[in-house]
């Protein structure tokens, strides 16, 4: 993996991090990690690394083995959490009402297909939306990570499961598009309910493009007036975002201010990451 983004705030501990919040995210072509004081709600530390091999699930785990082992961070044991987040197409939402735990992963072969025998099914209760994000992550990964973290709390998520956290402070109803090199996340809320949560992959913006008007169009979505906020890895100059811009009459670059991410040191547009 080659180190594409860095940002330390100096004076940052390197001796005990007992203190902070610890998320490794997992991308197929990425993986980045902060390490945040939910007391101060500052971000210490931000990195990201692109994945160069991108192969099979062993040699992809055998480079996260490779970093996690040598990073000066990632080495350090007794966080007050560890949080690991995948970023993948293998999920499904259930209502809250019909979710059963032993049932889940025939919930999620419903939306995917077979699960295979190295897939970890895990699943994240939301209350607020009455849902339940059930999702898998390769079984030697998931068991390397608790092995690796053995005297820490690990709390495993998908993306989408940090969404549905971010959007139970959001301020009114709108549109949230969550933009991966790949893929690309949408979430509508309305009346404080949950209407639509989806995961896209794509190729060109052209194409995401056509689905996400696709999608606006079927929900019956007011597209000119409804509040809509764009973020992750797209900016005002993008096609995309012009693209967007032309039919969503209220698009706005990164998040509503309410959501209050942590503070970082630079000017860095935080909501990138």
């Amino acid at each position: 993996m080659n180190r594409t983004f860095l940002i330390r705030e100096e004076g940052f501990p390197l001796t005990s991090v007992a203190d902070y919040v610890l998320t490794i995210s997992l991308g197929p072509e990425y993986l980045r990690l902060s390490v945040v004081n939910p007391i101060t709600n500052r971000c210490g530390w931000l990195e990201e690394f692109a994945l160069t091999t991108a192969g099979s699930e062993e040699e992809y785990l055998s480079a996260v083995q490779q970093l996690v082992g040598t990073h000066e961070i990632l080495t350090k044991n007794f966080w007050k959490l560890v949080r690991v987040v995948v970023s993948n197409q293998s999920f499904t939402l259930v209502p809250a009402s019909l979710f059963r735990k032993e049932y889940a992963a025939r919930c999620l072969s419903l939306a995917k297909g077979a699960i295979a025998d190295h897939e970890f099914v895990h699943h994240t209760v939301h209350a607020q939306w009455e849902a339940v994000n059930v999702f898998s992550l390769g079984t030697q990964l998931a068991e390397w990570f608790f092995e690796n973290y053995p005297f820490e709390t690990i709390h495993v998520h998908h993306q989408v499961d940090l969404l549905l956290e971010m959007a139970t402070r959001f301020p009114e109803d709108g549109l949230l598009l969550y933009l991966e090199k790949h893929a690309a996340t949408l979430l509508f809320i309305r009346g404080g309910k949950l209407h639509y949560c989806n995961r896209f992959l794509f190729r060109t913006g052209a194409d995401l493009l056509y689905y996400l008007l696709f999608a606006i169009s079927e929900l019956k979505i007011d597209a000119e007036h409804i509040p809509a906020w764009a973020f992750g890895e797209i900016t005002e100059d993008d096609e995309l975002y012009k693209g967007l811009y032309k039919y969503l009459g209220e698009l706005k670059p990164g998040l509503p201010d309410s959501l209050n991410l942590p503070a970082v040191s630079g000017d860095v547009p935080l909501y990138v990451y």
